[in-house]
């Protein structure tokens, strides 16, 4: 009886271990962020059973110690080649390609659509920030989620923070640390559902090289799927961080 109490206490030691809503964050954001991040990806847009044109996009993410910092830029197709979207911290900026033009988006604008996607401009911009950053955490214990044990941790705006979500869930698996899947609510009903999968290493990060955005509104999904990924990089400049850099993209 001692051993089997022995190898059960064993067995209930991850569960154990990390009871605080905040380390768990810690350690799930801790396997995509830093402080100069580059990625190239492609996005699918499933709507209404339909599949639209592929569109590709390079992703530039740079932490100051300061602000945080986000440049997206679309490489395909055609139509949408150069349009970029820049964060630093809450200010959003898009560059659209159809004019040439540059405007600066109110803060509730990031909540909208980026590109037609099942993504929002401040879903395209935080990630890579980290996921937990802005919010107050509560650990609501544990749950199967995408076939995996995880624990679930309910994450609230911090006063005076501007998110574009009234509430988020995230589902982090307890063995590994990694997120699995994220509902967002608005008006206190669920929106839409991130599931992140495809895990890789890459140096000694971990990265989601698939990611699902599933409307719960609607009939359309976004699947974004990352081709190529650097921490750490030499291909992310300070430079490329300002509305005057915006003007230079084709």
């Amino acid at each position: 009886m001692r051993n089997f109490t022995i190898m059960g206490l064993l067995l209930l030691a991850p569960l154990c271990y990390a009871q605080s809503a905040g380390d768990i964050i810690a350690r799930a954001d801790e396997k995509f962020t830093g402080d100069r991040i580059w990625s190239y990806s492609t996005m699918t847009i499933i709507r209404g059973g339909k599949t639209l044109p592929l569109q590709e996009m390079e992703s530039f993410s740079l932490d100051t110690g300061e602000d945080y910092r986000s440049l997206s830029v679309y490489r395909a197709p055609a139509r949408m080649k150069g349009t970029a979207y820049l964060m630093i911290d809450d200010d959003l900026w898009v560059r659209f390609s159809s004019t040439g033009r540059t405007r600066k988006l109110s803060s509730s604008a990031r909540k909208n659509a980026a590109g037609g996607s099942d993504f929002s401009y401040a879903d395209m911009g935080e990630g890579n920030e980290g996921i937990g950053e802005k919010y107050d955490l509560a650990l609501g214990g544990t749950e199967k989620a995408e076939g995996e044990t995880c624990y679930v941790i309910h994450m609230t705006p911090k006063p005076g923070e501007d998110s574009p979500y009234e509430r988020i869930t995230a589902y982090v698996s307890a063995g590994s640390y990694r997120y699995l899947k994220m509902i967002y609510f608005e008006a206190g009903a669920p929106i839409k559902e991130m599931i992140l999968t495809d895990y890789r290493a890459v140096g000694d990060k971990e990265y989601p090289f698939r990611v699902e955005m599933r409307s719960l509104t609607k009939d359309s999904v976004t699947i974004m799927e990352t081709t190529e990924m650097e921490f750490g990089s030499s291909r992310v400049e300070e430079r490329f961080f300002s509305t005057a850099y915006l003007q230079t993209i084709h």
